[in-house]
C-alpha cells in the first residue's frame, strides 16, 4: 500500500513540475516583445516644414489604423516603438522615446502623441548613416528584449556619405539588425533603386515607395503592417 502511495506522491509531483515549467517557458515567452522598431524621419534641407508635418500625420494615421493597430494588438508580447530625427552628421534627435505598445487603445494614444511631435531639427545634410548610428545607440535602451529589431529608414534623397554608409549598414548588419526603407520618390531619381542597393538589409528587408509625402500615409500604413506581421516585401507604386 505504501508503496503505491509513493507512486502516486511521484506522478503528481512530476505533473506539477512539468506545469510549474510549462507556465515558467509561456511567461519568459509573453516577456520577450515581438519587435524593437525604430522609425527614422528624414528633416534634412530638402525637407520642408510641410513636408515633415505630412511625415508626422502620415505615421500618425497609419498606426491609427485598423489594419496596424490590430497587428499591433495581435503581436505576442507587444511592440516597442521610438521615432529619431536625422540629417548631418551633428543633427540627429530624439523625437518620441521608447513606447511599449500592446492594444488597439496604445496604437491610438501613441498616434495622438505622434501628431503632437515638433520638428526638433531645422534642417542639414542627408547623412543616411548618422540617423541609422543615433537609432542603432537608441536600440540598445529598448525595453525589454525583442525577437526582432529594426530600424525603417524614411527619406527623400540619396545619401552625402556612401562609404560610410555602406560601413555603417554593415556594421548594423553584423549585429542582426534589420535596415527597412521608405523611398518618398518627389525627386524622381530612383530612390527605391538606391535604397535597396546602398540603405536596406537583413533578414526580410524591403522598400516601400510613396511617389510623394502626399502618399507617406499609405505607404507607411503598408510598411508598418509587414514589419509587424514579419512578412518580407512590400511596394507602393505610383
Amino acid at each position: 500500500m505504501r508503496g503505491h502511495f509513493r507512486i502516486l506522491q511521484r506522478t503528481i509531483s512530476a505533473c506539477v513540475l512539468m506545469l510549474l515549467a510549462i507556465q515558467a517557458s509561456a511567461q519568459s515567452s509573453w516577456a520577450e516583445m515581438e519587435l524593437h522598431l525604430v522609425l527614422a524621419f528624414d528633416v534634412s534641407a530638402s525637407v520642408n516644414d510641410d513636408e515633415f508635418h505630412l511625415q508626422r500625420r502620415g505615421t500618425a494615421q497609419a498606426i491609427r489604423s485598423e489594419l496596424v493597430s490590430r497587428a499591433i494588438a495581435d503581436a505576442p508580447g507587444g511592440v516597442a516603438v521610438a521615432i529619431i530625427q536625422w540629417s548631418s552628421v551633428t543633427r540627429q534627435a530624439l523625437g518620441l522615446d521608447w513606447v511599449e505598445l500592446h492594444s488597439i487603445e496604445d496604437a491610438k494614444n501613441y498616434a495622438d502623441d505622434i501628431d503632437a511631435m515638433p520638428r526638433r531639427i531645422p534642417g542639414g545634410g542627408t547623412m543616411i548613416h548618422s540617423g541609422l548610428s543615433y537609432a542603432s545607440r537608441l536600440l540598445e535602451a529598448a525595453p525589454r528584449t525583442a525577437r526582432r529589431q529594426v530600424i525603417d529608414i524614411a527619406g527623400n534623397g540619396r545619401g552625402d556619405d556612401p562609404d560610410r554608409l555602406q560601413a555603417m549598414r554593415d556594421k548594423l548588419l553584423k549585429e542582426g539588425i534589420v535596415i527597412n526603407g521608405l523611398a518618398i520618390e518627389e525627386l524622381k531619381n530612383d530612390l527605391t533603386s538606391y535604397f535597396y542597393r546602398n540603405v536596406i538589409g537583413g533578414t526580410g528587408a524591403f522598400v516601400v515607395t510613396a511617389s510623394g509625402f502626399e502618399d507617406f500615409s499609405e505607404a507607411m500604413q503598408i510598411k508598418l503592417h509587414r514589419e509587424i506581421e514579419g512578412a518580407s516585401y512590400a511596394t507602393l507604386t505610383e
